[in-house]
């Protein structure tokens, strides 16, 4: 007896335990329960029906008209159908509209995916009691998407489920999917009643029940709470309630279903490791509106090891191709960049980015397993922005990072668990940096009690009794990118960490946001130029690589950003001594002489329709989503650093004219035609980058 006690608690204490223990990390946080409580907590719903209500003329219709599928009800069945109409039409009619609306970009394809697998168009409700029309949806036992897959039966029906995508909340593949399994499911049963019932508990739950109860009609195995859970007892009339508002929605009073809603889209083939968001640039869409047309990816970058599908508005096919054909023209912005230090490894990496070994290494393929000092290395952004503010630093990545006054040496006294390198990760400062700021030769064990200095504050000068301080003037500004941080800015234009944190009101590095435009202070005596010079460079527009250097330390000795110098040389991360590297936005060397006519643009490769994958039919809804005036994305010409500009005055030498191509960014052209895409702004009156235009004439100075 207590082995066959334990061996039935066993179970439910696995099952409890998983359930109680599940964790949503900034891996997982996209997979967090969304659900709305009338479509899964049914306990709730059956406490909330009223039974007995008298029924309107209009519910009378309703519940009279005859659907695809045949249903023989008897009395009891029938009033629980009438009272789950009553309570969505009525107590949840909020719900219901909402579920209508979200419905109608999806519901033209559902319906021709439907009638391709000559499966009844009553099922188009399905998705109304699994989601309400939900890409995104997830239930608290971890289905997911619009069809509600578990991840197992949506592999089973050819939907990729992994930390890069999540085909279940794509609403093409998870219908075909979803037309495949159900056709699969009325072939064992023969029966749309069973068939839904196994839809909700799975096949072999209905085999079972029907093989132990000797029953083959739903309803009478319905009728006994032993042999089904109570959500799968009343699922079928749930169903048949919401296809009966939907069929009569004006009848009931419910605004008409907009069959034209949906957005006209075309499939674009992407590599494997296309930077999706940069995409979304190209194609001038904000980040949100190109990820709702795409919902199944969870980065801002494809999978790596596999050629994928992206939606894009007709519209922007072209512009869309361009990119994919020439992807080094707008600068990384789907990832951040992390420098390894000295001994870290793949999994240190990993744990303090949040994203998995396998799936850092995947990213990185080229990159050796022991990394060198100064590696940069590729971490994938979350397609949910929420997700992004910082990487994660280790345990303590959410403490706030200490702030003192401005002018202030800054100061750690070390306490118990301290090391040089959770001090510096502490502080958003280098271990060798902190290492020289404190005469250390070594990162060895620190002393309990003892003080460090914190390189990038240094102490203000004496002031004299009853003289104000010296107040500093704003010399420039600065836009932050993605991946930067305040040390690392402060670094670049020379000045304390602390300073610029006090003039900008930061109470701590981690309020630094991508975007965000910092005022650079200046010390106090010096004069703000009113037109900057550029960071001198060595060798002009190129850099030679030195036994020793590492990207950070030449984006830093040189005053150009780290994500800049990875666009301008191919996003190349490994070093030999002896490389040139391209150094973005610094004075090139004069045009040969003979450049006397703008080479021709490239035109983009002539292809096909991109491919499909069968069978699932082209989106049918005939108008543009969201055709709203939205801002244009900014390009990456307005992403530029705002390291000093250079004096927008023509440079002497020959001009030329270009003709803006589809997919050209001013930040590409520039690079073609090594100039710096400031200057190319100026000449060109142009205002921001998003101003650029396919057809439009470009002047271009020789430097």
């Amino acid at each position: 007896m207590g082995r066959y006690l334990l061996f039935v608690l066993l179970p439910a204490f696995l099952l409890l335990s998983g359930c109680a223990g599940q964790q949503y990390t900034k891996s997982n946080a996209d997979m967090k329960p969304n659900l709305e409580p009338e479509l899964w907590d049914t306990t709730q719903i059956l406490k909330n029906l009223q039974r007995g209500r008298p029924l309107t003329e209009q519910e009378k219709k309703a519940l009279a008209s005859q659907g695809a599928i045949r249903f023989d009800l008897d009395v009891a069945d029938n009033e629980e159908v009438q009272m789950f109409l009553q309570y969505f039409s009525i107590d949840k009619r909020g719900s219901m509209d909402t579920w209508l609306r979200r419905a109608e970009p999806h519901l033209p394809y559902v319906r021709a995916v439907l009638a391709s697998y000559n499966l009844p168009p009553d099922l188009i409700a399905l998705p109304f009691i699994e989601s309400g029309y939900n890409t995104m949806a997830y239930s608290p036992v971890g289905a997911g998407g619009m069809w509600q897959f578990m991840p197992y039966t949506g592999r089973r029906f050819g939907l990729t489920v992994n930390w890069w995508v999540d085909e279940r909340r794509d609403p093409y593949k998870s219908t075909v999917a979803a037309a495949k399994y159900l056709t699969k499911l009325y072939q064992m049963f023969g029966d749309w009643n069973l068939a839904l019932a196994a839809y909700n508990a799975g096949e072999g739950k209905i085999s079972r029940v029907m093989a132990a109860s000797g029953q083959c009609d739903f309803f009478d195995i319905a009728k006994d709470p032993k042999l089904l859970k109570q959500e799968t007892r009343h699922y079928v009339p749930k169903f048949l309630a919401v296809l009966k508002i939907f069929q009569n929605l004006d009848t009931l009073g419910f605004k008409k279903v907009n069959w034209q809603a949906g957005p006209n889209l075309k499939e674009v083939p992407a590599p494997g490791g296309t930077d999706l968001a940069a995409l979304a640039q190209a194609c001038s869409m904000p980040w949100e509106q190109f990820r709702e047309y795409n919902p199944g990816f969870r980065r801002q970058v494809s999978p790596p090891d596999m050629t994928v599908n992206v939606y894009v508005p007709v519209a922007k096919e072209q512009i869309a191709l361009a990119f994919l054909n020439n992807p080094g023209n707008y600068p990384p912005s789907g990832s951040q960049v992390y420098t390894a230090e000295a001994g870290e490894s793949w999994w240190n990496i990993a744990r303090k980015s949040g994203m998995p070994v396998a799936e850092l290494r995947q990213l990185n393929a080229s990159l050796p397993e022991t990394l060198p000092p100064g590696q940069v290395v590729r971490v994938a952004l979350s397609a949910s922005s929420a997700d992004n503010a910082s990487l994660a630093e280790g345990p303590d990545a959410c403490a706030p990072k200490p702030v003192v006054a401005a002018g202030k040496p800054q100061r750690h006294r070390v306490s118990k668990g301290d090391s040089v390198a959770s001090v510096a990760r502490k502080y958003d400062v280098s271990t060798k940096e902190l290492l020289a700021a404190n005469k250390m030769k070594y990162a060895g064990r620190l002393t309990l009690g003892s003080w460090l200095t914190i390189p990038g504050s240094q102490p203000a000068p004496a002031q004299a009794a009853g003289k104000p301080a010296p107040v500093l003037a704003q010399a420039d500004s600065h836009t932050v990118a993605k991946g930067e941080s305040v040390g690392g800015i402060a670094a670049k234009y020379g000045i304390g960490v602390n300073e610029l944190m006090a003039a900008n009101s930061l109470r701590s590095p981690k309020d630094l946001m991508a975007g965000k435009r910092l005022t650079i202070p200046q010390k106090p005596g010096q004069k703000a130029p009113a037109a900057p010079e550029p960071v001198p460079v060595a060798a002009a527009a190129t850099y030679v690589v030195k036994p020793g250097d590492t990207l950070s330390a030449i984006a830093r000795s040189q005053g150009v950003d780290l994500q800049q110098l990875l666009a301008a040389n191919r996003g190349s991360n490994t070093l030999r001594p002896g490389d040139k590297l391209t150094l973005p936005g610094s004075a090139k060397a004069p045009a040969p002489a003979q450049t006397a006519a703008a080479p021709t643009p490239r035109e983009p490769a002539k292809t096909g329709a991109p491919a499909k994958a069968a069978p699932v039919p082209q989106p049918l809804a005939a108008k543009t989503f969201a055709q709203a005036a939205s801002p244009p994305a900014p390009t990456p010409a307005a992403k530029q650093s705002a390291a000093p500009q250079p004096v927008a005055a023509k440079a002497a030498g020959k001009s030329v004219n270009y003709k803006v191509g589809p997919g050209d960014t001013l930040w590409g052209i520039a690079k073609k035609f090594k100039v710096d895409p400031s200057s190319l702004m100026a000449w060109n009156n142009i205002k921001s980058g998003g101003a650029l235009q396919a057809g439009s004439q470009l002047t271009i100075h020789s430097q």
